[in-house]
């Protein structure tokens, strides 16, 4: 979930956050902080992810993110193994709306082995 309420007091960038207050973690933004993430605008697959918010955090925490990592892991090695070119699509890409980021349509044309 995107959405937490303050327990205790905080203030924030000069903005004081009152215990009950909600707020809405803006997930896109978490991940881009240039404090914990060296070059966070640009895709790099060998950036270390350790810190990366995608599968929550603390008591957030998702269980199943070791596994999901793996799957996601074996299956980028799987297609890129079987591909021998990659190129642009006609269309454009589609990207997300608001909580996510990123796209939900990237059109590629793949050349198989």
């Amino acid at each position: 979930s995107n959405r937490r309420v303050i327990t205790r007091r905080v203030e924030f960038h000069g903005q004081r956050i009152e215990v009950g207050q909600r707020i809405t973690i803006i997930w896109p933004a978490a991940n881009r902080d240039g404090r914990v993430f060296e070059d966070p605008v640009h895709f790099r697959w060998d950036r270390d992810q350790s810190e990366n918010l995608l599968y929550g955090s603390g008591i957030h925490a998702c269980p199943g993110a070791p596994l999901a990592r793996l799957e996601l892991r074996v299956m980028i090695e799987q297609v890129l193994a079987a591909t021998v070119r990659v190129e642009p699509g006609v269309d454009s890409p589609t990207p997300a709306t608001y909580p996510v980021g990123g796209y939900v349509r990237v059109p590629l044309l793949i050349a198989w082995r």
